[in-house]
């Protein structure tokens, strides 16, 4: 939107009061080898043409393709990240028994590093063949190792594939570890409401064992502010009860960006309550006696607000940032002595969201 005209909103933060700690599911990213995109992830989930490269040499093989999806694997490990590993039905082979020995050569190699395995679909993939597969994938993984963490689809809920699978898996009795899917941002409310959906299709279902569920690829559409909408996906990522969410930063051009400043934030989320509620957005978090805050806006917004809950007298250091898309910059910097609450004014646009910490001085 982003008009001159700027619109005032009282935004009312409770410094005292913990809604409950802030989880590293959000913390994913597609991974291609090579260095890691973002430092400190918590998942990433390997290339599927990496494993469709592997996948062109014999089974029990070890040519370029298995070194190289053998490095990419390592690599993450190494940087202690949790490894979603596809298993792309894109790439299977025609005839099944050539699937099924392919999907039980690939997780035996790859049991002891892989935490997930995703038997993904594209939409390529007619629904009755990539059901077909699953299931016989399925029960090849268990052959590659007995625990193997297997599930499904990870392609976007209108295609109805994500409630045939758990159909399937309720009609047939076969595994089903966790349910995946893929959200598009437009608005920022996808990630909430796609898992609000997923959860309503678990729930009809009613499989023995509930599934877990995982975003294994997140990116945004065309929306009007895309930094807003990126920070609000995440928001959403953060309260949607998920295993894992994978960014795909390549269609994401704010998402390393976005994915850095939030992890900025401290680890315990304190309220933040907005009135008119609507143009602004943001998360305010504590991180030891900290108080670190992050506002995007969907339109101009001149922020008024107010953190009560702080010590009276206390002096803190104040500073204000500005989050571009290149570097954050510091643009204000100053002392205040705590009142209850204390009081900030702050402008926030939609292309340039704004990072606030208190910090105590005494």
């Amino acid at each position: 939107m982003g008009t001159a005209e700027s619109r005032d909103i009282d935004v009312l933060v409770e410094s005292r009061k913990g809604i409950g700690l802030i989880p590293s599911t959000w913390r994913g990213t597609l991974y291609n080898g090579g260095d890691l995109p973002v430092e400190g992830l918590n998942w990433v989930s390997i290339n599927a043409s990496l494993v469709g490269t592997a996948w062109k040499e014999r089974i029990g093989g070890g040519g370029p393709g298995w070194v190289a999806l053998d490095a990419a694997i390592d690599a993450a490990v190494a940087k202690g990240a949790r490894v979603v590993l596809p298993l792309p039905t894109i790439f299977a082979p025609k005839n099944e028994s050539t699937w099924r020995a392919r999907v039980e050569d690939t997780v035996r190699r790859t049991a002891e590093r892989a935490d997930r395995y995703e038997i993904s679909s594209a939409p390529s993939v007619d629904r009755e063949r990539y059901l077909a597969l699953y299931e016989s994938g399925v029960w090849a993984a268990y052959q590659g190792y007995h625990k193997a963490s297997v599930g499904g689809p990870g392609v976007d809920l209108s295609t109805g594939l994500l409630a045939a699978l758990a159909d399937r898996c309720s009609e047939r009795s076969l595994p089903l570890s966790f349910v995946s899917w893929s959200v598009v941002g437009e608005t920022g409310e996808e990630s909430q409401d796609t898992f609000s959906r997923v959860e309503g299709i678990l729930d009809r279902v009613g499989l023995e064992d509930r599934p877990g569920a995982v975003v294994s690829r997140w990116i945004t559409g065309d929306p009007e502010s895309v930094p807003a909408v990126t920070l609000s996906l995440i928001y959403g990522l953060t309260k949607a009860n998920l295993d894992a969410s994978i960014a795909d930063l390549s269609q994401l051009p704010w998402g390393e960006t976005a994915l850095k400043v939030y992890d900025r934030l401290g680890q315990v989320e304190i309220p933040m309550l907005f009135d008119p509620a609507g143009d602004l957005g943001g998360v305010a978090t504590l991180d030891g006696d900290d108080v670190r805050m992050l506002l995007w806006a969907e339109r101009r917004s001149r922020a008024t607000i107010s953190v009560s809950g702080m010590r009276w007298g206390r002096m803190y250091a104040y500073e204000r940032s500005v989050v571009g898309l290149r570097r954050t910059q510091v643009v204000e910097k100053s002392d205040l002595r705590a009142e209850d609450p204390v009081v900030i004014e702050v402008s926030v646009s939609p292309g340039s969201p704004v990072f606030l910490t208190l910090t105590p001085k005494n």
